[in-house]
C-alpha cells in the first residue's frame, strides 16, 4: 500500500523529482554580476559561454531601468524595471529567450541592475 500523503511528500530534494521526472539529473551552476546602466544601451551579459536555463534581474537602483533583446532599447520602448522591478526568464516556461542576449538602459547616469544566472553543468 503507497503511503498516504500528496505524491510530492515521497520526494526530499528537486534532484529526486527531476531524476523521476525527466530520467536524470539537472545540475545547475548560480552565477551574479552587476551592471551600471546609463543612458547609452549596453549588452548586459556575463560572457560565461554555458548554457543558461535561467535568468532573474532585479534593478538595485534609484532609476528607472529599460531590457530589451534590442541594442536600441530606450526607457520608452523596453520592458520597465522601475527601482525594486524584477524580470526573469526560465528554460521551461520561456525556451531559448532565456539564452538570448538582453540590453539594458538606464533613465538617468549611475543606474544598477543585478543578474542572477543558472547554467546548465551536468546531467
Amino acid at each position: 500500500m503507497p503511503p498516504a500523503g500528496p505524491p510530492w511528500a515521497n520526494f526530499h530534494s528537486a534532484q529526486e523529482i527531476l531524476i523521476k521526472f525527466y530520467g536524470g539529473s539537472f545540475v545547475t551552476l548560480p552565477h551574479e554580476s552587476d551592471y551600471t546602466l546609463g543612458t547609452t544601451p549596453v549588452a548586459i551579459d556575463s560572457k560565461r559561454n554555458l548554457a543558461r536555463v535561467g535568468l532573474l534581474l532585479s534593478n538595485t537602483g534609484a532609476t528607472n531601468i529599460a531590457i530589451s533583446f534590442k541594442d536600441t532599447v530606450a526607457i520608452a520602448t523596453g520592458v520597465l524595471l522601475l527601482p525594486g522591478g524584477t524580470f526573469s526568464l526560465d528554460w521551461y516556461y520561456d525556451g531559448d529567450l532565456v539564452e538570448r542576449l538582453l540590453y539594458g538602459v538606464s533613465s538617468g547616469a549611475g543606474g544598477t541592475l543585478h543578474m542572477l544566472e543558472r547554467f546548465l553543468i551536468g546531467a
